[in-house]
This record gives C-alpha cells, sequence and structure tokens, in this order.
C-alpha cells in the first residue's frame, strides 16, 4: 500500500509539472506599472464621455501604460490649469483654445474628437422656426453670456448674418428644456445630444437649427501644454492613441459601450437608461469622421477669423501654434 501511495504521488507531481503554465500578466495591466493622469473634462459623468470609460474598461489605456481617470469640473478651470502645468490634460472645444492663446496661454490642441460643434438652436416644431432668419423679433434662451454655447450663438449671428438687435436673448441657465416646454422662450440655444433628444422623449416635436450646417467651428477635443508637449510627448502619444481605440470601439459597438459606461455613471437610473442610450447615439453621429482625431487646419482659420470678426478676441492670430496632428496615427 506504501508503494501505491508513492507512486500516486510522484505521478500528481510528475503532471503539476507538465500542465501548461498560465500565461504572465502584462506589465501594463498592473495598477503599479501604470502611469496614473488626470484628465478635466467638464461637468458631471455622462453617457457622452462614453469613449474615456471604455478605454478604460477594455484595457485600451493599460496597454499604453496609462490609468486615466477624469476630473469633473468647469471647461475654464481646466484650460487655466492645464496652461500652468497643474494638470496634464483637459477636454475642450477649439474656441476655448484660441480664447487661452490670446490671453497669451501656452495650451495645445492635440487631437480632435468631435467632428461637429455640438451646439445649436431648438425651437418647438409649433413657433415655425426652421432657418437662421426665423429668430428675428423672436424671444432666444441661452445658458449665460460665456462657453460654447455663447461662441456658438455668435457664430450663428455672424454665419446667417442675423441682426442681434432684433432677438431678445435672455439668460436662463441650463434650464433649456424646461423653459421650452413651458414657453418662456420661443427658441433656446441647445447641446444637440441633450435637449432635443429629452424634449423628444417628452413627445415635444422640435426643429433644430445645427450651428455647424453654417460655420465650420472646431469642436472638442483633447488639449494639453507646450512644456509637456516638449518634454514628454511620449505620454501625449500613447494617451491620444487609447483614446482614439476607444472612440472607434464606442462608435463601432454603441450597446457594448453603453453598458460598459454605466458604472462610471453612478446617477443613472434604470428610468434614465433609455434616454441616456439615444443621447449616446446622437452624441456618435457628431464624432463620427473620416478622419478620426485629425484637425483640418481651414477650420482654425476659419473659427479664428470669426472670433476676431465678432470680437471675441482682440487681434487676428495664426493658428498654426494652437494645435497640432503629429500625435494622430502615429506610432
Amino acid at each position: 500500500m506504501q508503494k501505491t501511495l508513492f507512486l500516486t504521488v510522484i505521478l500528481i507531481l510528475l503532471l503539476t509539472a507538465c500542465a501548461p503554465k498560465p500565461a504572465p500578466i502584462a506589465e501594463s495591466s498592473s495598477p503599479e506599472t501604470l502611469t496614473r493622469i488626470e484628465v478635466g473634462v467638464g461637468f458631471v459623468p455622462n453617457i457622452q464621455f462614453a469613449p474615456f470609460y471604455v478605454a478604460q474598461a477594455k484595457g485600451f489605456f493599460a496597454a499604453e501604460g496609462l490609468d486615466v481617470s477624469l476630473e469633473y469640473g468647469y471647461e475654464n478651470d481646466f484650460i487655466q490649469l492645464t496652461a500652468q502645468g497643474e494638470r496634464q490634460f483637459a477636454v475642450a472645444g477649439g474656441d476655448q483654445v484660441i480664447l487661452a492663446r490670446s490671453q497669451g496661454l501656452p495650451v495645445v490642441y492635440v487631437m480632435k474628437w468631435y467632428e461637429k460643434y455640438p451646439v445649436g438652436v431648438a425651437a418647438p416644431a409649433e413657433n415655425g422656426i426652421i432657418t437662421p432668419a426665423d429668430l428675428n423679433g423672436r424671444t432666444v434662451g441661452i445658458p449665460g453670456l460665456f462657453g460654447a454655447s455663447f461662441v456658438a450663438w455668435k457664430g450663428l449671428v455672424y454665419a446667417a448674418g442675423l441682426d442681434e438687435t432684433t432677438i431678445h436673448l435672455r439668460e436662463i441657465g441650463f434650464t433649456q428644456a424646461e423653459a421650452l416646454n413651458q414657453g418662456t422662450v420661443e427658441a433656446a440655444v441647445v447641446y444637440l445630444a441633450n435637449e432635443p433628444v429629452q424634449l423628444a422623449e417628452q413627445g415635444q416635436a422640435v426643429n433644430v437649427i445645427q450651428v455647424s450646417d453654417y460655420l465650420n467651428l472646431v469642436s472638442n477635443g483633447i488639449v494639453t501644454n507646450e512644456k509637456l508637449l516638449a518634454e514628454n510627448p511620449d505620454l501625449v502619444r500613447r494617451l491620444v492613441r487609447g483614446f482614439l481605440r476607444g472612440l472607434q470601439y464606442t462608435i463601432d459597438h454603441p450597446d457594448e459601450a453603453f453598458n460598459l459606461s454605466r458604472p462610471f455613471i453612478p446617477d443613472m437610473t434604470d428610468a434614465d437608461a433609455p434616454t441616456q442610450k439615444k443621447v449616446l447615439e446622437a452624441s456618435i453621429e457628431l464624432w463620427q469622421s473620416d478622419r478620426p482625431g485629425i484637425s483640418d487646419p481651414q477650420a482654425w482659420a476659419v473659427s479664428v477669423a470669426f472670433m476676431h470678426e465678432s470680437g471675441l478676441i482682440e487681434s487676428d492670430m495664426n493658428p498654426d501654434k494652437m494645435f497640432t496632428n503629429q500625435f494622430v496615427n502615429s506610432e
């Protein structure tokens, strides 16, 4: 019996030695080896940040040696902090980069995210507002005289040749859907993937004027500062590469992207989910591009010219140092 037990032990040892060993865990997947960075994105956790959530959940950032977390707040604050080197990256519109550069802040736009500027003017269909000219003599609500909403409004006025003296522009905070439903304004400056979706879900038929149909403004993208570009271009390259993978995966797999994003958005309830799914679908329409990540120099020139002629910046500027395409599709 002792001999049989001895042979059994020997057999177990031999089988263990011959069994395939588990694949080693890649160093980039170990939290201890990842470079932790924060990206300022503005507002609060939202499905519109799905490409970031997907890139983190699918390991696209980890594959680049990065652990990326999002910091929520105000776009203007993040532009300032990024310019000062207190933050490495922020998400910001091209208009905010132009404003910052006009003030001498050394920020650089390193990757385009949105193909279309995400702001427009919405109005209940019953008001008969279909074109910019229909806004003459109307009351238009706007969150405030700041940020992307204000720039978009000025862009529409500029491109469509509207006479602002005939339009009553009313500051209403971020209450556009409520103000339109209650009839306190006849039209409102909105984010295309937000309020029009909410209103449609509430059964309100709306007409939407997209600013991008009239003026090719540079929209949201990833921004850093000149110092980081000079000292650590590889970090920029890895963040851009990981994000672009997350962006494309979200576009190609919206259902999975939505499910992957939900744990990152603690306030989303099951009741909210159907509407938020449509917000994601509307956002994807704004992101899709034949050249993902690539900035159009002509769009930058148009944006600078409009902002100068509209008095948003004091002098005309050369946009060449405001953006770069060197980190997109680079190895």
